[in-house]
């Protein structure tokens, strides 16, 4: 019986942590304050709540590949896990995207046309190993010129 897990990378796991904790110290040190105004840091924490709800909705899934199906689990693998049998999934798409530190590419698997779940270059160590495998159970639907904009209104779908 084959399983196979996805494995995040420590960079985005710290990464995500410092701009967890920084929005939030900003408050602190803002309110203690005497002449130091609320708007910046709560400007700050709404542009993080965006951070966050685009990562959590798009990336940050964690993956597991059995023989049959396909576990996900949402919010770095904190969330409720779901299982797909890979006979109801429609396939996957790839998104390449550059960014300051490289390249990175990301499968979005898809169900009735919908993103159940991800896995990335940036956020994931055996994301080839994972993307090989997906290669093999699902058919693999081409790739998607990545839009800001889109990918926005994706968001709240």
């Amino acid at each position: 019986m084959m399983s196979i897990k996805s494995k995040f990378k420590f960079w985005p796991i710290l990464l995500i942590s410092y701009f967890t904790i920084l929005p939030l110290v900003a408050v602190y040190f803002s309110a203690k304050s005497i002449t130091a105004g609320m708007f910046l840091p709560i400007l700050f924490v709404l542009f993080i709540v965006f951070f966050w709800l685009t990562v959590f909705r798009t990336r940050a899934f964690k993956v597991e590949i059995e023989d049959d199906a396909i576990i996900i689990k949402r919010y770095f693998g904190i969330g409720k896990s779901v299982s797909y049998d890979f006979k109801t999934l429609d396939g996957f798409v790839t998104l390449i995207e550059s960014a300051r530190g490289g390249v990175y590419e990301s499968l979005f698997i898809l169900k009735d046309g919908k993103r159940i779940g991800s896995i990335s270059s940036f956020y994931h160590s055996n994301f080839e190993e994972l993307k090989s495998v997906l290669k093999d159970k699902l058919t693999d639907m081409g790739e998607r010129e990545p839009a800001f904009i889109k990918e926005s209104v994706e968001l709240f779908k």
